[in-house]
């Protein structure tokens, strides 16, 4: 896969959490990927739903090693899926910091992030955001599931 313009790491040392909204774009080939990073902090929640009917696909970033906020994430995860634009769209579990030994295990966060509502696409991918690994699979993943979905969107 060769992206085209608007993608490349990130130096690590400038990483921040998100908060409130960043936008990012991919271009790959003749598509473009338009990202819609949003804060996870519990008090922008309640902004969230007003992004779902707008968008084509979902990432849900799990931290692998934040242990102590596990049940917070399966509440979150169950909120989400509320949304009935949700419950269709494909959904990408990203298993952040996969390559840290003391992490959850990508079993552990797939058990955290079942919901029988979902009716759409749906991978877990473990993922080290930092050294980049797996990275290019959620892309190729988003990509080939949005490309053949690409009908129902027109």
């Amino acid at each position: 896969m060769r992206f085209t313009r608007g993608y490349e790491m990130l130096n690590p040392l400038k990483i921040t959490s998100t908060v409130g909204l960043n936008i990012g774009k991919i271009e790959i080939g003749s598509v473009r990927l338009n990202f819609w990073d949003l804060g996870g902090q519990e008090e922008l929640h309640s902004l969230w739903h007003k992004y779902f009917d707008d968008s084509h696909a979902l990432i849900f970033i799990v931290d692998a090693c934040d242990v102590n906020r596990f049940s917070e994430v399966a509440t979150v995860f169950r909120r989400v899926m509320d949304s009935q634009a949700v419950q269709r769209m494909p959904v990408l579990v990203v298993c952040n910091k996969s390559d840290m030994e003391e992490c959850a295990s990508a079993e552990c966060i797939r058990e955290l992030t079942a919901d029988e509502r979902h009716r759409g696409d749906l991978a877990l991918v473990p993922v080290s955001a930092l050294q980049g690994l797996n990275i290019e699979r959620c892309i190729r993943w988003l990509l080939t599931v949005l490309t053949r979905n690409s009908a129902s969107y027109t």
